[in-house]
């Protein structure tokens, strides 16, 4: 029997081996190709429309808009923004429903502004006549303003953008002594009294020794607690020391106004 050639027993035994190749994956032809694309792959969709409203300087617009940010919605409204607008809220903040412009003519300003404390007054009997203590000294509150230069009707004018409050004025209380004789006195036409002694004059003077509205002799003006010349006193308190003296005499207004005490029950 004849014996094959060594070249074809060579390939007869490289033939299986190949084989097993191709079966295990091995070979160029048995490699996996690439999955297709998905048809049916779902697209991104677009932003649905909405409202939004839009005021500038007080003037409001409704805009159908798919901006998600205020400046998206602002340039989709066509309002283009100066350099110092004032935007709420901020431009690069989401939208909400309503986006407020102020146009600004000049960089906003800021100052610290000082609020005087208010004074409370509350009448104390203990203190002497026209007198006045502190009881709780006041303290001015602080509030930062925010001003900035708008136009309004064709002129520019300072406009307040904010207020904020840093803290709340604390009032003065002061305590003040009696300014009035009080009683049934108090009640009279002092200044019909006054008028017909002095003129109304706080200042009078009469050589024969009276003073003041009530043409007072200094004896009686000191019986009543005055001190110094009744013409130098304040008006409040020559007619507070006029009521005692109405009172120290019991009413009997002749001896001390004899010509003009009529005039009290006018």
């Amino acid at each position: 029997m004849r014996r094959p050639p060594a070249t074809l027993a060579f390939c007869a035994l490289l033939l299986p081996v190949a084989m097993s190749a191709a079966g295990c994956g091995g070979g160029a032809e048995a490699k996996q190709k690439p999955p297709a694309a998905l048809k049916d792959a779902p697209k991104a969709s677009e932003p649905a429309s909405r409202k939004v409203a839009v005021v500038v300087d007080r003037k409001r617009t409704e805009v159908d808009t798919t901006g998600a940010t205020v400046l998206q919605v602002l340039e989709q409204a066509g309002v283009k923004l100066g350099r110092y607008d004032l935007v709420v809220p901020p431009r690069d903040a989401p939208a909400g429903d309503t986006i407020t412009v102020t146009r600004l003519l000049s960089r906003p300003v800021v100052t610290t502004v000082q609020v005087p404390a208010p004074t409370i007054k509350k009448k104390d009997a203990k203190l002497p006549p026209f007198t006045q203590k502190v009881l709780r000294p006041g303290k001015p509150g602080i509030t930062v303003v925010r001003t900035a230069l708008v136009l309004r009707k064709g002129k520019k004018v300072k406009a307040v953008l904010e207020r904020e409050v840093k803290s709340r004025p604390v009032p003065r209380v002061l305590a003040l002594g009696p300014t009035s004789g009080g009683g049934p006195a108090s009640g009279l036409n002092w200044a019909g009294l006054a008028k017909c002694e002095s003129g109304g004059n706080p200042r009078a003077v009469n050589p024969a020794g009276y003073y003041g509205l009530y043409q007072f002799s200094l004896a009686s003006w000191a019986s009543v607690g005055g001190s110094g010349k009744p013409s130098d006193a304040p008006a409040a308190e020559q007619t507070y020391r006029a009521q005692l003296l109405y009172k120290k005499v019991g009413g009997r207004w002749q001896g001390q106004w004899p010509n003009c005490g009529r005039f009290l029950f006018g």
